[in-house]
């Protein structure tokens, strides 16, 4: 994903902060009073010091003095005051507690709400934009970008504990001494005046580890989706290389980072030291401060002194991850504003009862240099019948099919199902209709009816099986260890390829669906795979729209009818037995397998297309009679 021109700071942090004020709402109030309240304790607990320390060198039992900012002449035991100083700190203890759980709790709900929002919005995407996108970007976005958003979260909330338990301490710190606490307050923000760079240096850490952190995802995800490639073709070292210029880089930026924000951890906690030195040395000598107040105000600058330090530390944290936050806000501002048209996913498919229809479509990718993937072609996919889609590669197929099922929507022309035009409105609910069958089938790694029940999680077991057989996969599955609580692993790595092939068409049939599209489903199959896929969908006739994009003779000699396109027109269209007995590219199709030219079939299943292709009845049923 490009990376989007970035606001001023200050207002993509005024963003940040209502996205967490929004998404937190009350509970994000009641975190801060949680906050608000552990600081005090612990607040009032240090001012109770004094009067024990007054103590000292006196005679316990006449009771302690209260300090002289609290009205009256009130003394209060030993015992009570112990007393109240171990209660305060078991207060400060349960509220510390409560916040940290209470915190956690709203911080994880907003990156669980986040990360669902991307989801859907990625979900809701036309499809030709989410095309551009690279699948590892989008992952990465889904998983390490959120959780750098969470690092974002935190750093606020912590942000804000350190300043409201500074404000505390400081007005504690007003109470001892005004002019020790004006004095301290000055120099912590001389401390964090020094270190304005390292958090300027945080922002650009930020982006480039943004932009390598991506790099690194795309290139793991890129080895271990071609790993079998890779190894084959001894590419294993390019991939590591790349691997190891991109950690390297990373490693380097970290590094550099590093040394900066050692160095300002120092130079604060040297400041901070003198800064202490100098106080204490100033009560002493100028201001004459009594050994309680002093030993309290101590204390004090031991908790006032770490929270500069922290607001520093955590706003170098929020910077770095603040650039994520900026990306995944105008990302999702593309999301909404390339969205598919508003619909609902019906329950019941929209029926398909008579025809589809193509008139003058049109369709150009951007970056085509204009030249159309399909230019103004007409045709017509009767209902219940099987249509083969057939041409070179790059000659529209695959385009045309996206635009039949509603992926994309057509630049000019219209799309029509039984004579009402499917609109982007309509989109979302004619695709409830459609089932699809690619030449790589996605599997989940869960149980064969967890495949099964993919697009369809309300289908009875008995449904399943019915879709098993239909798709002339039952056998196989009875004779795996589990039947159909078999798991199949990582994307089905524990069947076959025809396997695989025969459980994703009967996912497709589960569906019910008005109309199978099947993208080369049978391409990369052997012969007695595809004969098997063949036979399933030659029952399918009249039951079910069928359209088949296909290089392979038998699926084409299946169809009712064939389309032929070429550099995005059709070029012929009618019987397959018509065309194979004319001259255009169904006939060089049928002249070159039967000569065992290209893709030519093995010879059994030869024999049966060489008699289909010259039969005068359908081809398609002269092929199912001929398997029986």
């Amino acid at each position: 994903m490009e990376s989007p021109a970035r606001p001023g700071q200050m207002a993509a942090l005024a963003r940040f902060a209502r996205f967490l004020a929004k998404g937190g709402g009350r509970r994000f109030a009641f975190a801060l009073g949680l906050l608000v309240l552990g600081g005090l304790t612990e607040g009032v607990s240090i001012l109770l010091v004094i009067p024990l320390l007054s103590l000292a060198g006196r005679d316990a039992g006449a009771g302690l003095p209260l300090p002289d900012w609290i009205p009256g002449d009130l003394h209060v035991s030993l015992a009570a005051a112990l007393a109240g100083l171990v209660g305060l700190i078991a207060l400060h203890g349960f509220f510390t507690r409560a916040k940290n759980i209470y915190l956690a709790d709203l911080l994880f709900d907003l990156l669980n709400r986040l990360r669902l929002d991307l989801f859907a919005a990625i979900g809701a995407l036309r499809w030709d934009h989410l095309a551009r996108h690279r699948p590892s970007d989008l992952h990465h976005l889904l998983t390490g970008d959120v959780e750098r958003i969470y690092a974002a979260a935190m750093a606020v909330m912590m942000l804000l504990q350190a300043g409201i338990l500074l404000v505390i301490y400081l007005a504690v710190a007003w109470i001892i001494s005004p002019a020790m606490m004006l004095a301290a307050g000055a120099l912590g923000l001389a401390i964090l005046g020094i270190l304005t760079p390292l958090r300027r240096r945080a922002t650009r850490f930020g982006l480039e580890r943004t932009v390598n952190k991506r790099d690194q995802y795309r290139t793991v995800s890129e080895f271990l989706g071609g790993l079998k490639t890779a190894k084959i073709h001894g590419a294993e070292g390019a991939f590591e290389q790349r691997l190891a210029e991109n950690l390297a880089k990373v490693h380097d930026e970290a590094v550099g980072y590093m040394r900066l924000t050692s160095l300002g951890t120092i130079v604060s906690q040297l400041v901070s030291a003198v800064a202490v030195a100098a106080l204490v040395l100033a009560g002493v000598e100028m201001l004459g401060l009594a050994l309680p107040e002093l030993v309290a105000f101590l204390l004090l600058l031991m908790r006032i002194a770490p929270r500069f330090t922290g607001m520093q530390t955590q706003s170098q944290q929020l910077l770095v991850n603040l650039t994520v936050f900026t990306d995944v806000e105008a990302f999702r501002a593309r999301c909404a504003a390339e969205a598919e048209a508003p619909g609902t996913r019906a329950a019941e498919p929209l029926p398909l009862r008579s025809e589809l229809r193509c008139e003058g479509v049109s369709y150009a990718y951007a970056g085509a240099g204009g030249t159309p993937a399909l230019d103004a072609i007409d045709l017509v996919i009767p209902a219940g019948a099987v249509t083969a889609l057939v041409g070179p590669s790059g000659s529209g197929k695959s385009t045309a099919a996206d635009l039949l099922c509603g992926l994309l929507v057509p630049q000019s022309g219209t799309i029509r199902i039984d004579g009402a035009p499917l609109t982007a409105e309509r989109a979302r609910h004619w695709r409830a209709s459609i089932a699809y069958v690619p030449q790589e089938p996605f599997l989940l790694a869960g149980d064969v009816a967890d495949n099964l029940r993919l697009g369809r999680p309300e289908a009875g077991e008995a449904e399943l099986w019915a879709a098993l057989e239909a798709a002339g996969a039952a056998g196989f599955v009875r004779r795996l260890p589990q039947g159909i609580a078999t798991p199949l692993g990582e994307n089905g790595s524990r069947l076959s390829g025809g396997q695989r092939q025969r459980l994703a068409l009967a996912r497709a049939l589960a569906m019910k669906p008005q109309l199978l599209v099947l993208d080369e489903a049978t391409s990369a199959l052997d012969w007695e795979s595809q004969a098997a896929i063949t036979r399933a969908i030659a029952a399918l006739r009249g039951k079910v729209t069928v359209l088949v994009i296909a290089h392979r003779l038998a699926m084409v000699a299946l169809a009712d009818q064939v389309i032929a396109l070429r550099d995005g027109r059709v070029i012929e269209a009618g019987s397959f037995a018509a065309l194979s007995r004319g001259d255009g590219p169904v006939a060089r199709l049928v002249a070159a397998e039967a000569s065992g030219g290209h893709d030519a079939p093995e010879p059994a299943c030869d024999e049966n297309l060489t008699h289909v292709s010259v039969s005068p009845r359908p081809p398609a049923k002269a092929v199912a009679n001929q398997r029986g």
